[in-house]
C-alpha cells in the first residue's frame, strides 16, 4: 500500500523517469511482433497448451460504438446503424468454432473478457446467442463451481439496458467494467463521452441488485480540464459509487496514431504535466484512505477483492487486460485486432474489417518467442506483478550495473551475491514500475526505429 506518495515521488525523479515506456502487457512489446505468420506454429502451440492442461483465458473484440471517444485508442467501428453487427458476430462464431475444435475439453476458460468498443452495442438477444456459441465450444465454469473464475464483460452506461444487464448476468458474466473517465461535465463535453452522475447511479445500482458483485471504473488523468479541484469531486463521486476496482489510466495523447485527437482535443485544455502529477498523487492518496489498495501502475482493488488477494499471494499475472487473477493462463483472442498469447507465441488477429471477414487464418502481427525472450519476459512479469525478482548474476551483469543508479535513486533495493542478484520496489519505485522493468527489455535499446508509447506519468 502507498503512503504519502506524493512526498515520495520529486519533481526530478518525474523528469528523469517520467518519459515514454511499453506498458508491457507483453514482451516482447508489439512493435517487434514482425514474424511471417504461420497457422502451423499456432496450432502446435495450441496442442503444446493442451498437454500443459491449465486453464486459459479467452477475449472477444467487439469493435462497435455509437460515437467516438475522442481520448479513445482502440480499433473501433463507429456506426448509429445497428445492425452492421450481424455480418461481424457470424464471422465471430466461425473463429470461435474453430480454435474450440483445437482446445481441449478437458481444459476451462478460467476468465473471459469482452472488450471494445462497446459489447453492449450488441442486443441481448444477440450477446445471449454469442455467449451460448462460447458455452458450446469451450468448458466453462458456472457459479455452481466453487471457484474463483473471471468472466467480465466492458459495458458503457449510456447504452446499457436492464434488459442488456440481465442479459449478461444469464450469460454467465460475474464482473462489469466501466468507462467513467471523469464525471467532469466540462470533460466529458470535451472527450465527448457525455454521461451523468445519475445515469452511472442508475446502472450499478441495477447491477447490484441483479447480482454482480464484482465492478470495475475505468478514469483517466490527463485530460481536458481537469485539474486538482474537478478530479476531487470525480474522485467523490467514485467513492460514493464503491466499485470493486479502479483502473486509473495516464491519458496517452498520441496525434500521430490518433488523427482524430489533434483534431477534436485542445491540448492548451489539458492540464500540464506537474498538474498531472499532482490529480495523480492525490487521486492516489484518496483511493489508498478509502480502502483500496495499490495493485501495479494504474490498478487499485479492495482489499477483499480477489485481484489484491492475488497479490498478496504472488498469484498476479499480466496480460493484455491489464493485470488478472490467473497466472499462466493462455489467451485466445477472437475478432478484429485481438491478440493471442500461447506457450511463447503471439498473434494479433487483422485489424481491418475486410481482412478479417476474408479468413479466420492470418495475422497481422505474429512472434515466435525465442528462449531469452522467454527468460526476460518472465523476469518482466515479476517485477510488474509482485515489485521483486530474482535472476542469475552472471545472464543479466549488464542490467545490474544500469540498475544501479535507479537504487541510488531509491526506486529499488538490490541484493546480489556471486551467483544469484534480487531487487525489490520501494514505494516510489512502484510508481515507475515500466521503468525499471525496461532496464529487462534489449529490444528499446536498439536502434531500431523510433517507437511511440506512452508515459510512465
Amino acid at each position: 500500500m502507498l503512503h504519502s506518495i506524493d512526498k515520495e515521488i520529486t519533481q526530478k525523479l518525474i523528469s528523469k523517469y517520467g518519459g515514454s515506456v511499453p506498458r508491457y502487457t507483453s514482451y516482447p512489446t508489439a512493435p517487434e511482433w514482425k514474424d511471417d505468420y504461420s497457422q502451423e506454429e499456432f496450432e502446435k502451440a495450441i496442442q503444446e497448451s493442451n498437454q500443459i492442461g491449465n486453464d486459459f483465458s479467452l477475449y472477444l473484440h467487439i469493435p462497435f460504438c455509437e460515437s467516438q471517444c475522442y481520448y479513445c485508442g482502440c480499433n473501433v467501428v463507429i456506426s448509429k446503424e445497428h445492425g452492421i453487427e450481424e455480418k461481424y458476430i457470424e464471422k465471430l462464431k466461425e473463429e470461435l468454432s474453430y480454435y474450440g475444435n483445437l482446445i481441449s475439453k478437458e481444459r476451462k476458460a478460467v476468465q473471459i473478457a469482452w472488450g471494445g468498443g462497446t459489447p453492449t452495442f450488441l442486443t441481448p438477444e444477440q450477446i445471449l446467442d454469442l455467449a451460448s456459441h462460447i458455452s458450446n465450444n469451450f468448458s466453462l465454469y458456472s457459479r455452481k463451481d466453487k471457484i474463483d473464475y473471471e468472466y467480465s464483460i466492458e459495458i458503457d452506461p449510456r447504452v446499457t439496458t436492464k434488459a442488456h444487464l440481465e442479459a449478461l448476468w444469464q450469460a454467465g458474466f460475474n464482473r462489469l467494467s466501466m468507462g467513467i473517465q471523469d464525471f467532469n461535465p466540462e470533460t466529458q463535453e470535451a472527450i465527448n463521452r457525455i454521461q451523468s452522475f445519475e445515469m452511472v447511479e442508475d446502472i450499478v445500482k441495477e447491477a447490484r441488485e441483479i447480482g454482480f458483485e464484482s465492478i470495475n471504473f475505468d478514469l483517466i488523468y490527463g485530460l481536458p480540464y481537469q485539474n486538482r479541484e474537478t478530479f476531487s469531486e470525480t474522485i467523490k463521486k467514485v467513492k460514493e459509487l464503491n466499485p470493486e476496482r479502479i483502473a486509473f489510466f495516464n491519458y496517452a495523447h498520441i496525434p500521430a496514431i490518433f488523427p482524430f485527437q489533434k483534431k477534436y482535443i485542445d491540448e492548451y485544455t489539458m492540464p500540464s504535466k506537474d498538474l498531472k502529477t499532482e490529480i495523480f498523487d492525490k487521486a492516489t492518496e484518496e483511493f489508498v484512505n478509502a480502502g483500496y489498495e495499490f495493485i501495479g501502475l494504474d490498478h487499485f482493488a479492495k482489499s477483499n477483492d480477489t485481484l489484491a488477494i492475488a497479490q498478496r499471494n504472488k498469484s498476479l499475472y499480466r496480460n493484455f487486460q491489464g493485470y488478472t487473477t490467473h497466472s499462466g493462463a493462455d489467451l485466445y483472442g477472437f475478432g478484429i485486432t485481438a491478440i493471442s498469447d500461447v506457450q511463447g507465441v503471439y498473434k494479433q488477429n487483422y485489424k481491418k474489417m475486410n481482412d478479417y471477414y476474408e479468413t479466420i487464418f492470418g495475422a497481422d502481427k505474429f512472434k515466435l518467442c525465442s528462449s531469452d525472450d522467454r527468460k526476460r519476459r518472465e523476469i518482466i512479469k515479476e517485477i510488474m506483478c509482485n515489485g521483486s525478482v530474482s535472476f542469475l548474476t552472471q545472464d543479466f551483469s549488464d542490467e545490474l550495473i544500469a540498475l544501479q543508479e535507479m537504487a541510488s535513486d531509491d526506486l529499488i533495493r538490490i541484493s546480489t551475491n556471486s551467483d544469484t542478484s534480487s531487487f525489490e520496489l520501494t514505494e516510489s519505485g512502484r510508481v515507475f514500475v515500466r521503468n525499471i522493468a525496461s532496464v529487462f527489455d534489449t529490444y528499446i535499446r536498439k536502434e531500431s526505429g523510433h517507437k511511440i508509447f506512452s508515459n510512465s506519468l
